[in-house]
């Protein structure tokens, strides 16, 4: 029989790899996880995971290592293949959000661990994901977070995580292209078809999600790391410029075209389209994200060969907040608390609106450059190319809640409409939709 699966999580990069591993586990391991992994402070190797080196998801596990989100276990492994618990996904997601649990956090929320049996290392942990609605308190009651997390639940959290909850309760009839849809949870369906919307999650290729299966750690670092193209990082992200002539600088320019200068310190670890390379092989152009540990012993670098846009520009027309179509304003108004990429049609046009969510300052913003179109016999494919800025560390900003979002429109093509994708700056995916 399968497990009660909680509601909403339960009940509530596929850039890095187009499939993941699915191989039988033993769940005999358990209990084991009653202390949180953790690598010896004695090992030289700043990347000690002999198993995770040459693992199809080598460049995720080392990009979130670096940034201290998942560790190994005392016999310097990663253990790549086994799965990952309720509530190991829990406090792994808890540091992805760069939360860190105070004593306070701890003293006051002891009941966890009296009523529920949740270790003390994670009580915090728990207690945020309850705060945040990563976990919903009926969820809690009514499972194990000990017990494996499955596929469809991990869907739950990722999209959770990104602050789109709101959006999955409104998301009827999510279409889903997988053979084995049927077996998906009713209302765990719209968290599915978000996580492949905003390319976080992904099929396999023989066409099936397999909901049940339970996810890897090495899945659920390629999960995080494509959470990650849509948080406000720690690190350094832009396109390379060049690199220094003793390979230990990289100049990198943003999306403002300021140019940043990156020391490499002694041991790096650089991966172009998910494999290992040197630097040498990194060329301008390439879209790069670095990260350095707390204690700048490792530097882990990811990048992605840019691919040209080879559509036809189209000509679009920006929307301002002067609606003149009552649905139109309705349909903006009602999306832009959180982060979307959405289309639709009203007036004859075709419109495309992009979100930023509820921002507690002003100087964030977010826009729409430019579109361009792929027709084939099937019809028509728009790619939507979007920037975004934050403030400046150093900027005076207004303390004021904000919506930042970016309209514009399209005549109707008299082709269909087979799908929008919507890009980066740098031509990265950051969603995929279609047009109902």
């Amino acid at each position: 029989m399968r497990r009660t699966k909680l509601v909403s999580l339960l009940t509530g990069f596929s850039l890095m790899a187009s499939c993941f591993l699915t191989t039988g586990f033993s769940f005999s391991y358990v209990q084991e996880f009653n202390l949180p992994p953790v690598i010896s402070e004695s090992l030289p190797d700043p990347f000690p995971f002999s198993d995770a080196k040459g693992n199809w998801a080598e460049a995720a596990i080392a990009e979130m290592y670096v940034k201290g989100v998942i560790n190994g276990y005392r016999d310097s492994t990663f253990k790549p293949n086994r799965p990952v618990t309720m509530l190991e996904a829990l406090v792994i997601l808890g540091k992805m959000l760069n939360y860190e649990p105070s004593e306070f956090d701890l003293e006051s929320n002891k009941y966890l661990q009296i009523n529920f049996n949740i270790p003390e290392w994670a009580i915090g942990y728990v207690a945020m994901a309850l705060k945040q609605d990563l976990l919903l308190y009926s969820e809690l009651q009514k499972a194990s977070l000990q017990q494996p997390l499955t596929r469809e639940e991990a869907a739950v959290l990722a999209v959770r995580s990104l602050g789109l909850a709101k959006q999955a309760r409104k998301k009827t009839n999510a279409p889903l292209p997988f053979s084995d849809s049927q077996q998906i949870e009713g209302n765990i369906k719209a968290y599915v078809s978000l996580a492949c919307e905003y390319k976080i999650m992904n099929g396999f290729p023989d066409g099936r999600f397999q909901p049940d299966t339970p996810l890897s750690r090495a899945e659920m670092a390629v999960m995080l790391s494509n959470i990650a193209l849509h948080l406000n990082s720690d690190g350094v992200t832009g396109s390379v410029q060049s690199i220094g002539p003793e390979k230990d600088l990289i100049y990198i320019t943003d999306a403002a075209n300021n140019i940043s200068q990156v020391n490499l310190p002694g041991y790096s670890l650089v991966y172009l389209n998910g494999k290992p390379v040197s630097i040498e092989q990194l060329t301008p152009g390439n879209y790069i994200r670095v990260n350095t540990s707390g204690d700048n012993s490792l530097t882990v670098i990811v990048a992605q060969s840019i691919v040209p846009d080879n559509g036809m520009p189209v000509s679009i027309k920006p929307v301002s907040n002067d609606y003149a179509l009552p649905e139109l304003q309705q349909w903006a108004e009602t999306n832009k608390a959180s982060e979307n990429y959405l289309a639709a049609v009203f007036d004859s046009n075709l419109y495309f609106l992009v979100t930023r969510g509820e921002k507690k300052t002003g100087g964030y913003t977010i826009d729409i450059t430019k579109i361009s179109s792929v027709t084939d016999e099937q019809g028509i494919t728009y790619r939507v190319w979007t920037t975004r800025a934050d403030p400046a560390k150093s900027a005076m900003v207004i303390e004021v809640i904000t919506y930042p979002y970016s309209i514009v429109k399209v005549p109707v093509p008299e082709q269909p409409v087979n799908s929008v994708i919507f890009v980066d700056e740098f031509n990265q995916i950051l969603a995929e939709i279609t047009i109902n």
